[in-house]
């Protein structure tokens, strides 16, 4: 498994397979309330160009040219990752404990899609990675080619989630304040999560349960398969 972020031009392909098991159980499921750094990350083909904190703008130099970081984040302005990321989370397994299959659900009423999921694969010591989907960095400078992944580090108790890591990013191409980017851009910010009860989706109707790629899958069917 993946252990951190790889350049843009691989991220969607990080992911292995859900159906592998994992060599020892790991039960990681729960409800878990995320808190943001708020702090932004810029790099240009994998160069760290800018560090943002919250409610600062960055230059972006490309080329000889400039656009604020403003730009590439909405129409409106630059956003606090945690103004906009869910805020409660459910971890779930569809598969069990002993398979490397993970799930996320959305449990903010304000934020996103109630319900929504995110699907990804977990790792025997606590690592997980999740595609957020290709489009959650998707604006009219780059719809097409904007990707997201989220990492981190369950705990040893399963309590809580350390050195998490959101990325988003858009490949060569994309346009920003009348500055076209020929390299790739991409966009981290950090977050931690604690543990504040037992998994409970009650509250929302999450959808069903996803593999790693989004694909709906069977929670009673689960596949055979060892670590390749």
């Amino acid at each position: 498994m993946l252990r951190r972020l790889l350049p843009i031009a691989t991220l969607s392909l990080v992911v292995a397979t859900a159906c592998e098991q994992l060599d020892e159980p790991r039960d990681v499921m729960g409800n878990f309330e995320v808190e943001y750094v708020d702090n932004m990350r810029v790099y240009i083909n994998d160069e760290l160009v800018a560090e943002v904190e919250s409610g600062e703008d960055a230059t972006i130099e490309w080329d000889g040219e400039t656009f604020q970081l403003s730009a590439v984040c909405s129409d409106e302005g630059t956003e606090c990752p945690g103004e906009t990321f869910w805020r409660d989370v459910a971890v779930d397994q569809p598969w069990g404990t002993d398979n490397a299959l993970l799930n996320f659900v959305n449990l903010d009423q304000e934020r996103g899609t109630p319900g929504q999921r995110m699907g990804g694969l977990l790792d025997e010591d606590g690592y997980f990675e999740m595609l957020a989907g290709l489009g959650i960095a998707a604006n009219g400078a780059g719809a097409a080619i904007g990707f997201g992944v989220v990492d981190g580090y369950f705990d040893e108790d399963n309590q809580a989630i350390e050195d998490g890591v959101i990325a988003y990013g858009w490949g060569a191409g994309c346009v920003f304040s009348g500055v076209a980017i020929g390299a790739s851009l991409r966009i981290e910010t950090d977050f931690t999560a604690t543990r504040v009860g037992d998994y409970d989706v009650s509250s929302v109707t999450p959808e069903p349960p996803i593999d790693e790629e989004g694909k709906e899958i069977d929670p009673e069917d689960p596949p055979d398969g060892r670590w390749r």
